[in-house]
């Protein structure tokens, strides 16, 4: 490619694009994670699903030479994401539909974390992070309506299960942005597990800013596997 090629001049402008997009995410995940009197009309419901999509830009306009298939599985990752955060903002009622796009979520990450790592090529993490479910799950189970029993237990598997495989894609891949990647999942389960603790068993002092913290951070880091990725073009 010449210094001068048109494409690599797209590619370029690409990049910064996505810096700025995963720059406006972060500032938007702190106005929404602070203060609740910090202009109260813009908390929840709008901010929330907006520092999503904000994210989903950065990574939809990531270099050109970031292979497609594990690029737009993040992208639609994090739309299903963007629609849950919508979903969970409009009440109890909602949860369900907001619970099966979180699910959605989960499985185009995983898709996208198994298409240059085998799944469970490494086992320890998956010995680790079925440990953590099955130690979560007894303690949140008495709290769970019989109607949510089996979506809780489907959503709790494809969690772990994705957590798990982006833990063993970094083991094998060894670079930034795989690490990024499960770091930003690990990150997800923790965020999830407090947010199940909460709604299951009792809330917490700090509870909306842990959730919501580790969430955007479990968000920006699997953008950023995207953002970071240095794959050589073909």
């Amino acid at each position: 490619m010449m210094p001068g090629d048109p494409h690599q001049r797209e590619v370029r402008g690409a990049g910064w694009l996505s810096q700025f997009f995963i720059c406006a995410a972060g500032v938007s995940a702190v106005w929404v994670a602070g203060s609740r009197a910090w202009f109260p009309t813009w908390q929840g419901l709008p901010n929330t699903p907006l520092t999503t999509l904000l994210l989903l830009a950065g990574a939809g306009g990531a270099k050109r030479h970031v292979p497609p298939c594990y690029r737009w599985s993040i992208v639609a990752g994090l739309g299903c994401s963007a629609l849950g955060d919508a979903l969970l903002g409009l009440g109890r009622d909602w949860f369900v539909a907001g619970l099966g796009s979180f699910l959605a979520t989960h499985l185009c990450y995983l898709w996208a974390f198994t298409r240059d790592s085998r799944l469970a090529g490494h086992k320890l993490p998956f010995v680790l992070w079925g440990v953590w479910g099955m130690a979560l799950m007894p303690l949140l189970w008495p709290g769970v309506g019989a109607r949510l029993r089996i979506p809780v237990v489907l959503y709790a598997v494809a969690i772990v299960a994705m957590a798990a495989q982006a833990a063993s894609r970094a083991a094998s891949r060894r670079n930034a942005a795989a690490i990024l990647a499960a770091v930003g999942a690990a990150l997800f389960v923790v965020s999830d597990s407090v947010l199940a603790f909460q709604r299951f068993r009792q809330p917490l002092d700090w509870g909306r800013v842990m959730v919501l913290g580790t969430y955007f951070a479990a968000q920006g880091g699997i953008a950023l596997s995207v953002v970071l990725r240095r794959d050589q073009p073909a």
